[in-house]
C-alpha cells in the first residue's frame, strides 16, 4: 500500500505561527507609530509647512525686487499687492514663518514697532492699528493643520475651534459664542445668520492664512478738534430704531471715547472706516481672546493680570496712576465735560475718572492701549443670556481692575447705550 503524503500537525502549527509573526511585522510596518502611514502623514505635514515657508520667502523676494525696481519712487509694496508709501514702511520684511503682516492698501504706512513688540501701521489720516500675531503653527491649529488653500464649512468650524482651544485661558467656563442673533431695535444689523457667518468666515480665513489681524491701537474715539463728546444717544429714525451716528470714529490718541452707541451702531461705524482693500469690523469674541493671547505670549504679561486683576494696565477707579501726557483730557462727570489734564496728573485716591484715548503709556501692552479699563467695548459675540445678547469686554473706569479685568465678559440689550461702553475697530 502506498504511503500517504502530507504535512504533520506540528508542521502546520509551525507554519501558522510563522505566518502570524510575519503578519504582525507587516501590520506594524504599515500602521505602527513609525510605520509607513505615520511617516506619510508626517511627510505631508512637513510638506505643507515647507510650502507655506516657501510662499513667505517668495513674497519677501518679490518685495525686495519691487523696492530695487521702484527705489527712485521711494515706495514699498505690501504683502499680496497692498503697499505702503514712504521710508520705513516695509511691513512684509517683518514676516516670519508664523505670521505675515500686510498693508491694507498703499495709503497705509508703518509707524513703529515689530511683530514682537507690537507692529503699528497708520492710514493717511493718522488712524493707527497694531498687528496681532496668531502663529501659523501646528501647536495652534492642532486639528485643522497647516497649508489649506480651499475652505469648507467644516474647515471654518475646525479653525474656530482650534482658536478657541488656543485661547481657552481667556474664555474660562463661559458659554458665550460667535453666533448670529436677531436685532429689531437698530437699523443695519446683519440680515440673517448667513451674512453674519460670511463675515466671521472671512475673518477666520484671513487669520489662518496671514497669521494674525490688525486691531485699533486705541479705543474708537471722536477727534477733539473736529467733534464733540457724546453725552446721549439720539440717533433714531421715525420708527424709533437706532441709526448710525454721523460722526466718523478715529483710532488715534487723545480723542474722546466714542460712547453712547448700541452694539449695532458700533458695528456700522466700525465697518465704514477706511480699511483699504481689507474688511473693517468690531472684533468677534475669539479675536478679543486672541489679542489677550498675543499680549501674554509676546508681551510676557501674566495671564493673571489679564484674567484676574488688570489694575496696573488700565484706567480703573482703584488704579492710582500718574499721567504725564499734556494732550490728555479727563472727565469726572461720566463724559459730559472734559478738562485738559495737568502735567503731571496724579490720582491719589479711588475715584471715577474717564480719560481720552491712550492717555498714558502705562495703559499700553504691545502698543495696544486701554484693552483693560477706561470704557467697555462692544464685540460681535453672543452672550448666554437670551434677553441680553450683546457682549462687551474689558472693564471701565467705574470698575476695579479685579472686578472687571481685561478678559471680563458682560452682557446688555440690543438697545443698550451708556457712558461707559465704547468699541474698537479691527481690520483683516
Amino acid at each position: 500500500m502506498k504511503k500517504n503524503k502530507g504535512i504533520t500537525l506540528v508542521a502546520l502549527v509551525v507554519t501558522i505561527v510563522v505566518l502570524l509573526i510575519l503578519a504582525g511585522v507587516s501590520i506594524n510596518l504599515v500602521l505602527g507609530d513609525n510605520g509607513i502611514i505615520a511617516k506619510a502623514k508626517e511627510a505631508q505635514r512637513k510638506s505643507a509647512e515647507a510650502s507655506q515657508n516657501d510662499l513667505i520667502g517668495m513674497n519677501e523676494l518679490a518685495q525686495q525686487l519691487g523696492e530695487k525696481i521702484n527705489g527712485s519712487a521711494g515706495s514699498g509694496s505690501g504683502n499680496g499687492g497692498a503697499g505702503g508709501s514712504g521710508a520705513g514702511t516695509k511691513v512684509p520684511a517683518e514676516a516670519t514663518a508664523e505670521t505675515a503682516p500686510y498693508f491694507p492698501d498703499n495709503t497705509f504706512t508703518k509707524k513703529e514697532g515689530t511683530i514682537d513688540t507690537g507692529l503699528v501701521i497708520k492710514d493717511a489720516s493718522g488712524n493707527e492699528y497694531v498687528w496681532v500675531v496668531v502663529p501659523r503653527t501646528t501647536a495652534v491649529y492642532k486639528t485643522t493643520g497647516l497649508g489649506k488653500t480651499t475652505f469648507t464649512d467644516a474647515d471654518y468650524t475646525s479653525i474656530e475651534n482650534d482658536l478657541k482651544e488656543y485661547t481657552k485661558t481667556y474664555r474660562g467656563s463661559i458659554s458665550y459664542s460667535d453666533v448670529y442673533y436677531p436685532d429689531d431695535k437698530n437699523v443695519g444689523w446683519f440680515a440673517d445668520a448667513t451674512a453674519y457667518n460670511n463675515l466671521k468666515n472671512s475673518m477666520l480665513k484671513s487669520v489662518y492664512e496671514n497669521g494674525g489681524f490688525y486691531v485699533g491701537r486705541y479705543e474708537a474715539g471722536i477727534d477733539t478738534t473736529a467733534g464733540t463728546n457724546r453725552t446721549s444717544n439720539t440717533d433714531k429714525n421715525s420708527n424709533g430704531k437706532y441709526t448710525m451716528p454721523s460722526t466718523t470714529p478715529v483710532s488715534r490718541a487723545d480723542a474722546y471715547p466714542y460712547t453712547w452707541v448700541t452694539r449695532t451702531q458700533a458695528q456700522n461705524l466700525a465697518s465704514n472706516v477706511n480699511s483699504g482693500t481689507k474688511t473693517s469690523s468690531l472684533m468677534f469674541g475669539v479675536q478679543w481672546d486672541l489679542v489677550l493671547a498675543f499680549m501674554h505670549n509676546k508681551g510676557n504679561i501674566a495671564d493673571s493680570t489679564l484674567t484676574s486683576n488688570s489694575t496696573t494696565i488700565g484706567n480703573y477707579k482703584n488704579n492710582l496712576w500718574t499721567i504725564k501726557n499734556a494732550n490728555a483730557k479727563y472727565s469726572t462727570d461720566y463724559g459730559s465735560t472734559f478738562t485738559a489734564c495737568p502735567n503731571p496728573f496724579k490720582k491719589d485716591a479711588d475715584s471715577k475718572i474717564l480719560l481720552t484715548t491712550g492717555a498714558d503709556s502705562s495703559f499700553s501692552v504691545q502698543n495696544i492701549y486701554d484693552i483693560a479699563g477706561n470704557v467697555y467695548e462692544w464685540t460681535l459675540e453672543k452672550t448666554d443670556r437670551g434677553s441680553l445678547p450683546c457682549a462687551q469686554r474689558g472693564g471701565d473706569f467705574y470698575d476695579t481692575g479685579s472686578g472687571s479685568p481685561a478678559a471680563k465678559r458682560n452682557n446688555f440689550y440690543t438697545f443698550s447705550t451708556d457712558y461707559s461702553i465704547g468699541f474698537r475697530v479691527t481690520l483683516w
